[in-house]
């Protein structure tokens, strides 16, 4: 179909906004060249690290405070390589190329400097890791980061890490939960600018409890001051596991929320400053029915974000709560195998949970899809 004709069936038939269906056709076009890209045998790596030093507001991940669950990390890094280890030997098997990789969680950046390069070490030594073409960790929150850990990250060959504030605004900042400010942000910011990082995610959220248009807006010019490579805003989702979800005063607060106005807003100020929309994911419960989207600067878009949310290779997941999706690309038929959802039954039961790695190799042996490109 030509562009005209998609316009009209967006805007006529499905009464999409032409603003939301322009921001698909960009993105749509961003995504075009990179999916064209992809090869029958290529994978993404995905590492879950599920713990935080503290649990936002918002949060519905499995992701445990680290003062509480400090003593299973040393049990929890062995399974984890374990698995990094056992499963690479089925990639070999199939021939499977990884693209991507992309540390997770939680907040990866909770482990010590040495344990994450005990960590990367182990990817590193199981996958053959030349052809990727994107290799990104969560440094995630400012409280977490320090000079030690940022080493880590780059002397393991990560092209792209995330910086995550939220929120440019302290007040609103002790509303969900963190415990630093964004001062501490910005020096982390400059931090791994001074150590090399020439690819930095930032993400916000729209929403929030204690926010304001105008705070949100004063947000967005820090961010955009910054300069980071790409910026992704979300909308806040109420989820039923989340903290959020059972403090009804809080959700009648962010229920006011001009939210929608905020996204308008940022979507505004990223397009005037060069930055493009490149991937957008829907979640339940967001706050008037809005949407997350990733916004970079040309020639930056997060190319495992791109791969993960369309569904469009294969992506194997490692640790507690990982869901890894096994992606036939030709007929897109697609299988997925999940993970113990928390540390203490990832370690306890393991043994069960590596038989069920066990599917890829059927999966990528069953009939017709063996077949050389």
């Amino acid at each position: 179909q030509s562009e005209e004709q998609i316009v009209t069936a967006f805007e006529r038939d499905l009464k999409v906004t032409p603003q939301k269906t322009r921001l698909l056709i960009d993105i749509a076009r961003i995504q075009r060249p990179v999916a064209s890209a992809i090869r029958k045998r290529d994978f993404s790596i995905y590492v879950s690290i599920p713990f935080c030093p503290s649990r936002c507001q918002y949060c519905s991940f499995v992701s445990h405070s680290v003062e509480q669950a400090k003593k299973l990390i040393p049990d929890y890094l062995d399974r984890l390589c374990d698995e990094i280890r056992e499963t690479a030997k089925l990639t070999k098997q199939l021939g499977l190329v990884p693209k991507t990789v992309y540390f997770g969680g939680g907040t990866p950046t909770v482990l010590e400097a040495e344990q994450l390069a005990r960590l990367f070490g182990t990817l590193e030594e199981a996958f053959d890791l030349s052809g990727l073409l994107e290799y990104t960790v969560e440094a995630g929150r400012a409280d977490t980061i320090t000079r030690e850990k940022l080493e880590a990250i780059r002397a393991a060959g990560a092209t792209r890490i995330s910086i995550n504030p939220q929120s440019f605004d302290d007040g609103v900042l002790r509303e969900i939960g963190r415990k630093h400010t964004a001062a501490q942000v910005v020096e982390c910011y400059q931090l791994a600018r001074e150590l090399g990082f020439d690819n930095i995610n930032m993400d916000f959220i729209a929403g929030l409890k204690g926010d304001t248009l105008e705070g949100f807006h004063a947000t967005m010019q820090t961010a955009l001051s910054l300069a980071p490579e790409n910026i992704t805003v979300h909308t806040l989702s109420v989820k039923r596991s989340s903290n959020l979800y059972n403090d009804a005063e809080a959700i009648a607060e962010v229920r006011r929320n001009p939210t929608a106005e905020m996204a308008d807003a940022a979507q505004q100020m990223l397009g005037e400053a060069g930055y493009l929309p490149y991937y957008l994911y829907r979640q339940k419960n967001t706050l008037q029915n809005l949407e997350n989207v990733g916004f970079c600067k040309p020639g930056y878009e997060g190319i495992y974000n791109i791969y993960m949310m369309e569904e469009l290779e294969t992506v194997l997941a490692f640790g507690a709560g990982a869901v890894s999706k096994l992606v036939d690309q030709q007929s897109g038929y697609i299988e997925r195998i999940f993970n113990y959802k928390f540390p203490y039954e990832y370690i306890g039961q393991f043994g069960e949970m590596l038989e069920r790695k066990g599917k890829v190799k059927a999966f990528y042996e069953r009939e017709g899809f063996c077949k050389t490109e």
